[in-house]
């Protein structure tokens, strides 16, 4: 058996339950910059191949850190300050946040898109924040969430895609409405009763009810 890479405790990862914000800062701002490009005019044809090297690129990474008790400690020891210590010896969330990103561009129009990826960019550590920062101030549900993580994450979703509708020239009630069913969408993706990493989920989940939103209102 493999030993596994031995941790040094000047530079403890962290747990699922830590603030752990240097992670949440890489979080959002891969996401955003994905974001970006996409918005600024890169089209699709060119980010889908782009992220598609970049998903081969980071699975391989994994593959390879996995496999190799050395490099997976060195990936460690660089990658320590945004990994968690149930990544040792697990694939870690980069994989799942790139592939879901290039789903969402493959398959969703433009606008509904970007909001998916913003959603996760920005939603999700938002949710995160609240949840362990004053989750505790309130319920749980049964998968060991909080009322006020995932309200905080609906409601900066929502804020999200008011914002960016209707100052892209959607009408204020189309906005709002579509606002609404994404936000629930986007900070209730993690809800779902199914082993699924968060960082696949959420665009996916929040991306089918954007499209269906857009479709109802005509946008």
């Amino acid at each position: 058996m493999q030993d596994r890479p031995s941790l040094s405790p000047s530079w403890r990862l962290r747990l699922r339950n830590d603030l752990h914000l240097g992670r949440k800062i890489w979080h959002c701002g891969m996401g955003v910059f994905m974001a970006l490009v996409y918005g600024l005019g890169t089209p699709k044809s060119v980010c889908v191949g782009l992220l598609s090297g970049g998903l081969a690129f980071f699975l391989a990474g994994e593959y390879a850190r996995l496999r190799f008790p050395r490099l997976n400690s060195i990936a460690i020891k660089v990658m320590g300050p945004v990994m968690r210590s149930s990544e040792v010896n697990r694939v870690s969330g980069t994989p799942f946040y790139v592939g879901s990103v290039l789903l969402s561009v493959a398959i969703f129009p433009k606008p509904i898109a970007i909001l998916s990826i913003l959603f996760l960019a920005i939603g999700d550590p938002v949710s995160s924040i609240f949840g362990i920062t004053w989750g505790h101030k309130g319920p749980r549900f049964s998968n060991g969430k909080s009322l006020i993580g995932t309200a905080a994450g609906m409601g900066i979703c929502a804020v999200i895609a008011f914002f960016y509708l209707y100052f892209t020239g959607v009408p204020a009630l189309a906005s709002a409405l579509t606002a609404l069913a994404g936000g629930l969408a986007g900070g209730g993706a993690e809800m779902i009763p199914l082993e699924i990493d968060d960082n696949f989920s959420i665009p996916l989940v929040s991306g089918l009810a954007l499209w269906v939103a857009f479709t109802v209102f005509g946008i």
